[in-house]
């Protein structure tokens, strides 16, 4: 037996004897997703950045939900009849933050779910390069089933959505401008508005 196998054996032997392990699997990384166990991507293209989204929320992981914004000011739209209805003005100094917040707030009830859609209309399934550092969707549609026992609501529209890239190449949420669809369904700009649900 060569020398370096013989080392080899009698590391193991005492590793197993001290009832240890020579390799020690490492926690999974978490960016930005606090501990939840959720998966999270790095937005490196804006579809991860709404799988992000979109797995936060139906999981109740409401730091990865704030993790998807950019930092500094958003800037939250509501449609036009959703602030003649509601009032302007209604997210002054919004922040990932405030989103957070808001959506946590939502999503306290202990048997409440959420199931998030996203899809594109037909000429829409590419963003739109701004600049080199921004980029957006144009009438990007989501629709939120939101249920709590056995009551539902749905809540459906369009989003101009905005991204920044950080810098580092992955992409956030930096606005959002908010539009009805022609189902009568309320806006997710309602729900964040609103703090309530409107059951059907």
């Amino acid at each position: 037996m060569g020398m370096t196998l013989r080392v080899l054996l009698g590391s193991l032997l005492i590793t197993w004897a001290l009832g240890g392990c020579l390799f020690t699997p490492r926690d999974p990384e978490d960016p930005g997703n606090g501990g939840t166990g959720v998966v999270w991507v790095d937005p490196e293209v804006l579809y991860d950045a709404l799988g992000n989204m979109e797995r936060a929320l139906e999981a109740k992981a409401l730091t990865n939900y704030g993790a998807s914004f950019a930092s500094g000011l958003l800037e939250m739209v509501l449609d036009p009849g959703d602030e003649a209805d509601l009032g302007e003005d209604q997210f002054p100094d919004w922040t990932k933050d405030k989103e957070e917040e808001r959506m946590r707030g939502i999503l306290t009830s202990t048997d409440a779910t959420l199931d998030v859609e996203w899809f594109f209309t037909p000429g829409v399934s590419d963003s739109i390069d701004e600049s080199a550092s921004e980029r957006y969707y144009k009438d990007l549609g989501y629709r939120l089933t939101f249920e709590e026992g056995s009551k539902t609501s749905v809540y459906s529209g369009f989003a101009d959505l905005w991204f920044q890239d950080d810098g580092t190449g992955l992409w956030y949420v930096s606005k959002w401008i908010d539009k009805r669809d022609d189902t009568g369904n309320l806006t997710w700009g309602w729900l964040r508005v609103q703090k309530v649900v409107t059951w059907e």
